[in-house]
């Protein structure tokens, strides 16, 4: 074999072999471009709070439940997001809260039961959203453990504006409800013992309220006013019933977000009740609250 030939040779093998040997060894810089990236987490579609409010004397709605003697109020909420898109109907969220009051005062219930007891609410519903309007349904089940007053249900239908974006910081977040009356008396009649009102008179309530907030860093200072007003079949009388102003004072504790976000409350509220309406025992009030939640 000749000089020549053998020169043939290698460089043919050399062509074969040298990109055997690139492709086995350290990948080319396309390759390594094209590396997948990091799959990115989801949003988790259920969320919820738990927590334990407690308040010096306990009003619903104007009516007085606990006359200056402490109210211990724990609640839980499940929410699921079932959609979310760009369209007109944005968002659909179901969810389911339960509701309890423990009341210092009300020991004993209509049949002679003793037991501090005093509420029990379950509260499904469904908030839908187009846009920065959110429409809220809640069927409301009401019942008293120690049998203080009679179960009632109602619905009550929300309508709610995130005035975020057009007001900033002085967002005033404006709501307006009707609660309805579907079987009991939801408010005063119902949890009068002495006076539980014809269950087939089924009255309305209307209520506006705001909820103007400011935040700074883990703090946020909220100023609820709500003012209520009742049909004669849901209070004593017909018209405006209550007004209320309060000032609460939140705290995002320091934990991690691994064990959801912790939230401590203090604030009061002021109530002027109007009684030839409502028919309470009293026309002024301040109630003091606090309380710790965390929501997930």
């Amino acid at each position: 074999m000749t000089n020549k030939s053998v020169a043939q040779i290698c460089a043919i093998a050399a062509v074969v072999i040298m990109p055997s040997l690139s492709w086995a060894g350290t990948p080319t810089k396309s390759v390594a471009s094209k590396a997948p990236a990091p799959e990115k987490l989801n949003e988790s579609f259920i969320t919820g709070d738990i927590g334990l409010n407690v308040v010096s004397s306990y009003y619903f709605h104007g009516v007085m439940e606990a006359n200056h003697s402490p109210s211990f109020q724990p609640y839980a909420d499940i929410f699921l997001k079932a959609y979310e898109g760009d369209g007109f109907l944005n968002k659909v969220v179901f969810g389911i809260g339960v509701w309890e009051s423990y009341n210092t005062d009300a020991k004993y219930g209509r049949t002679g039961k003793n037991s501090a007891w005093f509420e029990h609410d379950v509260t499904p519903s469904v908030a839908l959203s187009f846009g920065k309007v959110t429409i809220t349904e809640t069927y409301q089940f009401f019942s008293s453990p120690n049998d203080r007053f009679l179960d009632s249900q109602a619905l009550n239908s929300k309508l709610s504006f995130d005035d975020a974006d057009l007001l900033g910081a002085f967002a005033l977040h404006p709501s307006v409800s009707l609660t309805h009356e579907i079987d009991g008396k939801q408010a005063i009649d119902g949890r009068d013992a002495a006076n539980a009102g014809p269950a087939s008179k089924h009255g309305n309530y209307w209520e506006a309220a705001v909820a103007p907030s400011y935040s700074a860093g883990p703090v946020t200072l909220t100023l609820p006013l709500v003012i209520g007003i009742g049909s004669q079949n849901y209070y004593k009388g017909n018209g405006y019933g209550f007004f209320s102003a309060g000032l609460n004072v939140a705290y995002t504790l320091p934990i991690s977000k691994s064990y959801g976000t912790w939230t401590a409350n203090a604030g009061a509220t002021y109530y002027t009740i109007d009684n030839k309406v409502v028919g309470n025992n009293a026309n002024r009030d301040v109630v003091a609250q606090g309380g710790l939640g965390v929501a997930f």
